[in-house]
This record gives C-alpha cells, structure tokens and sequence, in this order.
C-alpha cells in the first residue's frame, strides 16, 4: 500500500511540475501549450495510441512529439499512456470520471483553432483516416499566409477535399434559357467586361455546400489539382488532369469517373476533357457537353448532362435548391 501511495505522490508532483513546466512552453525546448489538467478524468472515444511509460512526463513528450495527439489519458498505477487526438473541450460529452486517470490537453486539435492550422485537408485525412467532414482552419505553407476557414469533405472518393465553390442557377426552372446560369462565378481568369452580361462574382470561401461563394481562384492550385464536381441534379465526378487543367485554366484531356451517380441514367459515363473559355468551363464528352460552370447571362446555358450529350432532358429536375459544389484535391 505505501509503494502506491509513494507512486501516486510523485506521480501528482510529477503532473504539477509538468504542467507547469507546459504553460511556459519549458518541455524539452519545444513550443507547446498545456490548455487544461484534470485529476480522475477520461476522455473516451479518441485514443490512437496506448503504451505503458516510466512517467507522466514520458507520456506527456510522447503526445508532444507526435502531430496528431491533442491530449492524454494517463494512469497513475498501470502506468498506461494513452494518446488522444482531441479533446475535452471539443468533445466534452466524452469526459468521463475515472479514479487513478489523470487527463491533460497539451494542445488544439489540427485545425481546430488559427493557432493550430492543417495545411490542406487532404494532409489532415492522411494524418487521421478517421477524420471527419466539417470546418478546419488551414494555412498554406508560406510566410504571408494567414490561416483561414475552410469546410473538408472527408468521405466521398477517399476524402481529403477542400470545397472551395458552392453555386446554384440563375433559370433552373428554365435551364435552356440564354439568361440560365451558375451564379456566383469565381473570379476565372477571364476578362468579363460588362457586368450586365455576367453573374456577380465571389471570392468568399464557402464553408458548406449551400453557401453559394467561391474561394479566391489563385488559391485553387495551391490546395492541389484533382478536382471534385457534387451537383444535386447529375452524377458526381472527380477528375485528375492530364493535358488540362482546371486550377491553371488549361484546356485538354482529362481523367474522370462517377464517384456518385445522382441519375438513373448514363451512371458510368464521365467526362475526357476541359475546355475553359470567357464564360467559364465546360467538361466535355466525345465533343459535346458534359457540364458547364458559365456565368453568362446573355449566351450559352449550364450544361449538366450525365450522358454527355449535350441534353437538357437527362438531368434530375424539380430539385428543391438546385446546384453543386466544386472540391479540390
């Protein structure tokens, strides 16, 4: 009994001077933050890694050294380590009371805070093959980046896609129509001389699918150059480049496949090429349109046909909020 009352002592003068020792960013010489240290708390549901140590200390260099931890759950009699990648105060519904635990948040989850930014959410998703979909703050790598908020689809197609445009059709209920159009436009590289012939513009970026804005288009090829198109009324499609490109506004061949069909028909068919232009993309399908993201109101209409076709009959029609959402890779 006096051998687990000695080990508990120093083990709580060991979580004393450790957490100390964190707040003012003295472990080990590294720059890290203890948020928050609990006595007989657990945090369930989160741990990745689990392994018995000497000391608190060990277990607490161990989560340091480690990018995904955001926390521990450490035992003071078994001695069992455990690492978390979140943590109580984003998950508080998973603390729970448990004698002999101590629980210790050494620092934000990736992207949970601007202090703690991902740099892509394709990273996060390599990091965390259990990361979920939602809004992240990232910071592309570069000395004049400020961190940003950006909304990550971590299922469809592997996941790992950062949206950056949402839109929906200026005549959906006439999608044939000259004045029919996917509004907003992202700033393409175009020169749109009349503002009375295009729709508005954005450069807002969007935190969820229906938020209808667009990411700065120079931003685009920094996050990657696969790309992700989810319409509501025609099939998914993700596309990997191959003489065209979408983030550097190039037309050519393409490669591309359904992820999701949407339609009851045409549900393998998927575009070969890109053609951008003054009003905007099309994908294209043995020369015909395939989908169009163009904003003109006074030409041309948004092609979103399955088949590739060119057809305004094929896609899904009285959809409630028509429109679709573009993901980078």
């Amino acid at each position: 009994m006096k051998i687990v009352r000695s080990k508990v002592k120093k083990n709580a003068l060991l979580v004393a001077l450790v957490f100390a020792s964190l707040r003012n960013n003295l472990t080990e010489g590294k720059m890290c933050t203890a948020k928050n240290s609990e006595s007989n708390s657990f945090l369930n549901g989160f741990v990745f890694d689990s392994s018995k140590v000497d000391d608190i200390l060990s277990c607490v260099l161990k989560c340091s050294q480690n990018e995904l931890c955001a926390s521990i759950n450490m035992n003071i009699l078994s001695m069992k380590c455990e690492l978390s990648k979140s943590t109580k105060r984003k998950h508080p519904q998973n603390s729970v009371y448990q004698p002999q635990m101590i629980y210790m948040e050494i620092r934000d989850p990736p992207g949970f805070t601007a202090d703690n930014p991902i740099p892509s959410c394709k990273w996060i998703k390599n990091l965390d093959n259990q990361a979920k979909s939602g809004v992240y703050w990232m910071k592309f790598n570069e000395p004049s980046s400020a961190s940003f908020q950006v909304f990550c689809d971590m299922t469809t197609d592997g996941g790992g896609w950062t949206l950056v445009y949402s839109y929906t059709f200026t005549q959906y209920s006439k999608f044939t129509s000259a004045s029919n159009a996917v509004t907003p436009a992202p700033y393409w590289p175009v020169n749109w001389l009349s503002s009375s012939y295009w729709v508005p513009r954005s450069m807002t970026t969007p935190l969820s699918e229906s938020s209808r804005s667009a990411m700065g288009f120079a931003l685009w090829k920094k996050i990657g150059n696969e790309f992700l198109l989810k319409p509501n009324i025609t099939n998914w499609v993700s596309c990997v480049e191959g003489t065209g490109s979408l983030v550097n506004w190039v037309s050519g061949s393409l490669t591309c496949r359904v992820v999701k069909a949407i339609t009851s028909t045409c549900t393998n068919v998927a575009a070969e090429y890109i053609r951008v232009s003054n009003s905007g993309l099309c994908l294209q399908l043995n020369g015909k349109f395939y989908v169009c993201l163009e904003g003109s109101i006074r030409s041309v209409w948004p092609v979103h046909d399955p088949c590739g076709t060119s057809n305004a009959g094929n896609h899904l029609q009285n959809i409630p909020n028509p429109g679709g959402a573009l993901y980078i890779r």
